[in-house]
């Protein structure tokens, strides 16, 4: 997408930028920063504590310690676009 929409730029150039954003935004989130994209969303890491469990394949108690998760809150616009297909496959 970025190659086509940018006709000054070779599909490398658009790949090697695609690929900074990506690094950029698993950078922060790997240092504990949150990354806002606007129109999309806001990604944030999370700490999970920990909890009893089980293992589903054997029904086995278990402790599941504490950890780091990954949390994704959409932006307004990007709810109000996939509600708005939503309810046009549904007619």
């Amino acid at each position: 997408m970025v190659y086509e929409r940018h006709g000054g730029l070779t599909k490398n150039e658009a790949a090697e930028i695609v690929d900074a954003i990506f690094m950029t935004v698993k950078s922060s989130l790997g240092d504990g920063r949150p990354v806002r994209i606007m129109n999309f969303g806001t990604f944030e890491v999370t700490s999970r504590p920990g909890r009893d469990g089980v293992n589903p394949s054997n029904g086995e108690k278990l402790f599941i310690p504490p950890h780091k998760g990954l949390s994704f809150r959409p932006a307004r616009l990007l709810k109000s676009l996939v509600s708005s297909e939503t309810r046009k496959k549904d007619h």
